[in-house]
């Protein structure tokens, strides 16, 4: 005969996950982005020991590191990054790379401004559009500017062909994209290049049929004075020779500061201004397809104790269903949170003392040990929050469960 552990935890929780009907509770809410290691993440939920985040991958992951931000005045957003390069000069300049070079300068112009920055990224590394707009989202800056170097234009001009595109029907972000244009083409100007253009030279709105903004992060930032600047045109070879110039570098992301400071502490309209055109055609790129975020966050381990008998019963348990202790004590945790989410996430009453499993001491002697994720952490807590449990509990009341349900079954 299969021997069972004793089930009154298992058979409470489970009960309790599935019938309660007191009020959700929602937990801990974050603010703001938390910035590590170059990186930046979205706040989901706050914790005494860390932030359950999004990562630039939009992944859910528990992070015990870093610097929160809750709000900022200006977000920039270097474009592109990871496998998606953008434009790419003739003298091998990569347009995620230079957009990076002058988010970083342009920031500490802003800050010797007296202004606070987050960048939506601090280093090389692949995001998509719409976690880019959840960070500015987030921070709910007074200004958020994406900021690009363009690629195609064949037709030769007197001056820069800079573009800056602005929110369709938006006074605020015309008159940031005004600006961002005035600025930024009249710091260039000073270099004579072959420079080209398009007929959009200027500050324009990009939309679709509908009359919906075709660019991303200015249609998901709705709430937000948001432009991108399109500085110059890296297809072009002697303005890629030129953004190979640290001078010609700082010069831009000098131009950059002064537009948001106009744009923050003056009514000054900007110039360039352009009809709003329709054209829906997009390159694909900004999804955040096949984005890798493993180097994220910690691994950690949670060891559980049982006793001999516990220990038995749930190798014999495992063997049955042709899987190790350690795999069926992760999916217990699984079934709990499963369960828990069966009853609405409500929250739920305090377990009786006598109903909480032991997991440490003399008394049980032998350790489980389970490497957690980052991601699967934030699972982990959100079941052992919802019981009222530590993790080590978690663990054990997931394997009672797992050997419950496999005993009923058997």
């Amino acid at each position: 005969m299969r021997r069972r552990f004793r089930l009154p935890a298992a058979v409470a929780l489970l009960l309790a996950g599935c019938v309660s009907v007191a009020a959700a509770d929602g937990g801990s809410g974050g603010t703001g982005v938390v910035v590590h290691d170059g990186a930046v993440f979205t706040v989901v939920g706050e914790r005494s020991d860390g932030w359950v985040v999004d990562t630039p991958c939009r992944t859910e992951i528990f992070l015990d590191e870093g610097d929160q931000f809750r709000s900022v005045d200006v977000v920039l957003d270097p474009g592109h990054g990871g496998p998606e390069t953008g434009s790419v000069g003739a003298n091998g300049l990569v347009e995620r790379d230079v957009n990076l070079w002058v988010a970083l300068l342009a920031r500490a112009e802003l800050e010797d401004l007296g202004y606070t920055v987050v960048l939506t990224r601090e280093v090389d590394l692949h995001m998509g559009i719409v976690q880019r707009a959840n960070v500015a989202n987030a921070l709910s800056p007074s200004a958020f500017v994406s900021i690009h170097h363009n690629g195609g234009a064949v037709r030769r001009s007197q001056k820069p062909g800079t573009e800056t595109f602005h929110q369709y029907g938006s006074d605020e972000s015309t008159r940031l994209a005004g600006l961002l244009f005035e600025e930024v083409q009249t710091a260039l100007d000073v270099w004579d290049v072959r420079w080209v253009d398009t007929v959009h030279k200027g500050a324009s709105s990009r939309i679709r049929s509908d009359g919906t903004d075709v660019y991303g992060v200015l249609r998901l930032t709705p709430d937000l004075p948001s432009a991108i600047i399109e500085a110059a045109y890296l297809s072009n070879a002697p303005e890629a020779e030129l953004l190979a110039d640290p001078e010609v570098l700082v010069a831009e992301a000098g131009a950059i500061a002064r537009a948001l400071d106009r744009f923050l502490t003056s009514a000054d309209p900007g110039s360039g201004f352009n009809e709003a055109f329709v054209d829906a055609a997009t390159t694909g790129t900004g999804t955040g397809w096949n984005c890798d975020d493993s180097a994220y966050g910690r691994w950690t381990s949670v060891a559980t104790g049982y006793t001999e008998q516990e220990y038995a019963d749930l190798v014999a348990m495992a063997a049955w269903v042709g899987r190790s202790p350690e795999s069926l004590q992760r999916f217990g945790v699984y079934a709990l949170d499963f369960f828990h989410a069966l009853g609405g996430r409500v929250s739920l009453d305090p377990l009786p003392p006598e109903a909480i499993p032991v997991v440490s001491g003399i008394s049980v002697p032998v350790d489980v040990t389970l490497p957690w994720s980052p991601a699967d952490q934030v699972l982990l807590t959100r079941v052992a929050d919802a019981y009222g449990l530590s993790p080590a509990e978690a663990q054990k009341v997931g394997a009672v469960l797992m050997v419950f349900l496999i005993g009923i079954s058997g």
